[in-house]
């Protein structure tokens, strides 16, 4: 199955109306693509946030009348009809009309992932002006100290050990510092020879570890840390930086949860 495909069975896969057989296909696809995984997390925020505004926006409510003379006449066609299945249908509907007016999700994605590249961009110079040549223009400060002043995740980062990996990890240094008016919370270790910086900052996460654009300069993953976003920065080879990020996500994230 092909990304194409993928979009155009995306709502339907999300709505449970694929076949079992079609479910397994479009499941492998998303394993190896991250384009898709991404488009597919952006309906279903999507879908979720239209379902909440419905839930708790009085004025967007159906009238009680309507819900009424629509269940009366669901009932005669369809016994067993309840005042839930009613609501739900209505909010599904509602959420048809707004997803047939095309083009929210994608410019969604492009929107967000504009945002992860810049970031993504920062934390590789943070990782060359900090750990590499100390060249910062503010010094860095204690990671408790940023915990205090400034909340999460700095505090949380303090306490994070890393997890143990195919390769031996040397820890040298953590603290917050700031980059280009961004403020990260650093661990800055060695691996398999390589000076190697994982970077934490408050923005919104990706969905899954995934590795950024960068044609210059060190490689950059990016990886979801609980309500936050993380990077793993090094002179490695990309796989390498990969699997540091999606070995360091499921830990990082439940530690700063």
């Amino acid at each position: 199955m092909d990304c194409r495909k993928v979009r155009e069975l995306a709502d339907s896969f999300l709505s449970e109306q694929l076949l079992v057989e079609t479910n397994h296909d479009l499941l492998r696809h998303l394993e190896t693509c991250p384009d898709c995984r991404a488009d597919l997390a952006g309906r279903r925020a999507l879908r979720d946030g239209l379902r909440a505004a419905f839930l708790h926006a009085e004025e967007l409510r159906p009238r009680t009348e309507f819900a009424a003379e629509l269940r009366t006449a669901l009932r005669a066609s369809q016994p067993g009809i309840t005042r839930r299945s009613v609501l739900q249908s209505w909010w599904t509907l509602a959420a048809g009309v707004v997803l047939a007016a095309g083009g929210g999700v994608f410019v969604r994605r492009s929107s967000s992932r504009s945002r992860l590249a810049t970031l993504a961009r920062e934390a590789a110079g943070d990782h060359r002006n900090c750990a590499v040549k100390f060249a910062l223009a503010e010094r860095p400060i204690s990671l408790e100290d940023a915990g205090r002043r400034y909340g999460a995740p700095y505090g949380a980062l303090a306490t994070f050990q890393l997890p143990a990996v195919d390769g031996t990890i040397e820890f040298l240094e953590r603290h917050a510092c700031v980059y280009q008016g961004r403020r990260f919370g650093h661990v800055v270790f060695r691996y398999r020879g390589a000076l190697t910086s994982l970077l934490v900052a408050d923005s919104a996460p990706p969905i899954a570890a995934e590795l950024e654009p960068n044609d210059a300069g060190p490689v950059v993953a990016s990886l979801p840390a609980g309500r936050f976003v993380g990077f793993v920065v090094a002179d490695l080879d990309r796989q390498d930086v990969l699997y540091l990020a999606q070995t360091l996500a499921q830990p990082l994230s439940q530690h700063l949860a």
